[in-house]
């Protein structure tokens, strides 16, 4: 009796892309080893009295970081195929973004047996955003999707200047003032926004904030402007 042949035979759908893809995780892996024991300015540019400009060895190595999981992200497209790009483009970039946010918050000290500390709260909040991502990535890749389309820049830019505001107001205004603007501005980057239900969700959001940063994990938070 002949055996019968399987159906199955693996093939990369697209060696190119695999190929890419391997690169820029060599690529990440050379610079994540080469300043994984460096500290300090790597770079740094300025005008006198104006500006300067500083990049760490720390930050090139967040670099690395982020070439690791983009080039996996290739790689695994070039051999499973993507059959939603907007779902795994998508999912790849907020594994991306978690990559970034575990950095940011790397100096913050974490839980202390039973207490919160200042990094607890965002390690939780981009840990699930990991999950949610490499979920909408996975869903890419087996269920039939849509094709990434034109690219709106309202929401992202306004986005954007909705964190930058809070940089520059958290000191002088507070943070309340600082977070119900912050979220005003991010509601505008929506095409769906109503006024009323806005303003209702930014409180409900800024007083959110002030419970969980400065009544729960007990952050030296200005509440109020300096002139109250």
């Amino acid at each position: 009796m002949i055996p019968a042949r399987s159906n199955f035979t693996f093939r990369v759908r697209a060696p190119r892309d695999l190929f890419a893809g391997l690169a820029v995780i060599c690529i990440g892996l050379i610079i994540i080893i080469a300043t994984r024991n460096l500290s300090g300015p790597f770079f740094s540019f300025g005008i006198p009295f104006v500006f300067r400009i500083t990049i760490t060895f720390d930050f090139i190595n967040l670099i690395g970081r982020v070439l690791e999981v983009v080039g996996s992200g290739l790689a695994t497209a070039a051999i499973f195929g993507v059959r939603s790009p907007r779902d795994f483009y998508g999912g790849l970039a907020l594994v991306t973004l978690t990559v970034v946010a575990f950095w940011a918050g790397s100096d913050l000290p974490g839980q202390q047996g039973f207490a919160f500390g200042p990094g607890t709260a965002p390690r939780i909040f981009a840990g699930l955003l990991a999950v949610v991502g490499a979920g909408i990535a996975l869903a890419g890749l087996f269920v039939d999707g849509p094709e990434i389309g034109g690219y709106a820049w309202r929401g992202p830019a306004l986005v954007v200047g909705a964190i930058l505001a809070f940089a520059v107001t958290i000191r002088p205004l507070g943070l309340v003032a600082a977070s119900y603007l912050t979220f005003i501005v991010s509601i505008l980057g929506s095409s769906e926004m109503r006024w009323v239900e806005s303003l209702i969700a930014a409180a409900v959001m800024t007083a959110f904030c002030v419970a969980l940063f400065v009544y729960l994990l007990q952050l030296p938070f200005q509440l109020w402007p300096w002139f109250i």
